[in-house]
Parts: structure tokens; C-alpha cells; sequence
């Protein structure tokens, strides 16, 4: 698989997913939350972190298929910093970036959305986003990033 192939499928299967995820932790917390931007904006940094964290597991596979794919220094870089299947500073990290990501949505969301946003279709777009987004990721590269192989007769 070449590097470039790795940097769109990279993009489309874990960069706009994370992005996206940011978002409806930020949409989710503020449409519950009403005055989010108080001490409680740390109660939602805190689920928002384990909850990306949560997404992160199961994407270790293909994000390990790719790492050992690549072959550029700031593409393997990226994707080593994701690879939670080492040590407990790695996976410490990944929660206090996540946390540090997920106040900042929420803050962001609460600063610049209106309630009536919030609390209307947003939610429902994200989703959709994102399943279009790990739709075509895994339309692109399935069978490179699957743990099922055909056996050869």
C-alpha cells in the first residue's frame, strides 16, 4: 500500500471520524448541559475523553495495518501516536489530548451554535457524516485493512 493511498484512507477512516466524534461530544454535552461553560465543562471533557478513547480501540487494527505500511516519517509519526497497544504514557497521553480536544468542542460548540442548532438536526448530520466518512474509507481499502484473508488453494 503506498503512502499515499495510507493518507486518504488515514483521512477519511480516523482524522474526519475524530473530528467528527469531537463534535458530537460537543453538540451531545451542550443540548444537555445548558449552561456547559461552567466547572461541568471538565465533567464533559472527562466522558468525552474516554468516550473517544473508546473509538480509538477499535480502530487499532487498521490504524497497526497502516503503520506497518508506511513508509513516511510524519505519516508513521501520526499514526504511532494512535496505536494505544503500548505503553501506559502513550495511552495517558491519548486521554489528556482527548480531554484537552473534547473542552475545546464543547466550548466551541457552546460559543459559536445557537441553542436552536444544538438542539435541532445537528446531531443527525454528524452521524451521517461520519458514516459516510468510514464508509468510504473502508470502500477504499477493505481487504488491506481486513483481518479476514482468503486462503490461496
Amino acid at each position: 500500500m503506498s503512502n499515499k493511498k495510507i493518507a486518504v484512507i488515514y483521512l477519511f477512516f480516523f482524522i474526519i471520524p475524530y473530528i467528527l466524534c469531537l463534535s458530537i461530544i460537543g453538540v451531545s454535552y451542550n443540548s444537555l448541559v445548558l449552561h456547559a461553560l461552567t466547572w461541568r465543562i471538565v465533567v464533559g471533557g472527562v466522558v468525552g475523553a474516554f468516550g473517544m478513547f473508546a473509538v480509538k480501540v477499535i480502530a487499532q487494527r487498521p490504524v497497526l495495518i497502516m503503520y506497518r505500511s508506511s513508509t513516511g516519517k510524519l505519516l508513521k509519526d501520526l499514526l504511532n501516536f494512535f496505536i494505544l497497544e503500548r505503553s501506559r504514557l502513550v495511552i495517558g497521553a491519548n486521554l489528556v489530548v482527548d480531554f484537552f480536544f473534547s473542552v475545546a468542542s464543547i466550548y466551541l460548540v457552546a460559543k459559536f451554535m445557537p441553542l436552536t442548532i444544538i438542539l435541532g438536526r445537528t446531531l443527525g448530520w454528524l452521524v451521517l457524516i461520519l458514516v459516510i466518512s468510514l464508509t468510504l474509507a473502508s470502500y477504499l481499502e477493505f481487504e488491506s485493512l481486513s483481518i479476514y484473508t482468503e486462503k490461496k488453494k
